[in-house]
């Protein structure tokens, strides 16, 4: 959103890091696409926006609460990380978490980098490709990732629900044990109707 408020130098230091673009480039950044900072220079701009991914996060802890099952599409998603009811420990359901987490993040890493070598043959950009230096030395269409240092990503939204969350049923259910995981399960399975007051419980406490 905007107006965009962003670090200077922890972005220049991101574009040498992580996309390899030289510091004389990685100080040219602008503001691409909703959040994506790139140079504006022949090898580090991006024409469009890259193939990329938006992470549901709040489902990490959806899934491993249920066993990696959704509930909004019926059927099995996630890897199968345990009945959640029978979790004795905090850290069982954190590491149910942690395994959803990396499994939902490795399935969109690979549809991205998928993406970004289907990209030329399906989606091409003549337009853009006309008014691309890069491209037009290359002779590659623009969306070609030979010879740019594109910064395609994964974007992850309702991240703060998965701290929220987890620090919730590790207060309630397994530090205070004011409530049973069977109890939540129970309320989040009929979408708390029914369980008002464990609801506020778990939004204020």
């Amino acid at each position: 959103g905007y107006p965009s408020i962003r670090n200077d130098p922890v972005l220049v230091h991101n574009a040498m890091h992580w996309h390899g673009h030289p510091l004389k480039e990685a100080r040219t950044w602008v503001h691409q696409a909703c959040m994506s900072p790139a140079p504006a220079t022949k090898n580090g701009f991006q024409p469009m926006r890259m193939a990329s991914a938006t992470a549901n996060c709040a489902k990490m802890v959806e899934y491993a609460l249920h066993n990696g099952y959704d509930h909004v599409v019926q059927m099995q998603m996630g890897p199968k990380t345990g009945d959640a009811r029978k979790f004795k420990t905090f850290d069982e359901l954190f590491a149910a978490w942690t395994t959803q987490m990396k499994w939902l993040i490795n399935t969109l890493v690979r549809t991205v980098n998928l993406g970004r070598y289907k990209d030329p043959e399906f989606y091409g950009r003549p337009f853009l490709s006309a008014v691309s230096e890069r491209a037009v030395e290359s002779g590659l269409d623009v969306v070609s990732p030979v010879g740019d240092r594109g910064n395609c990503w994964v974007t992850g939204f309702t991240w703060v629900e998965n701290a929220d969350s987890l620090a919730a049923v590790k207060k309630l259910v397994f530090d205070e044990k004011r409530y049973t995981m069977d109890q939540l399960l129970t309320a989040l399975e009929n979408n708390w109707n029914g369980y008002e007051q464990m609801r506020r419980d778990f939004v204020n406490d």
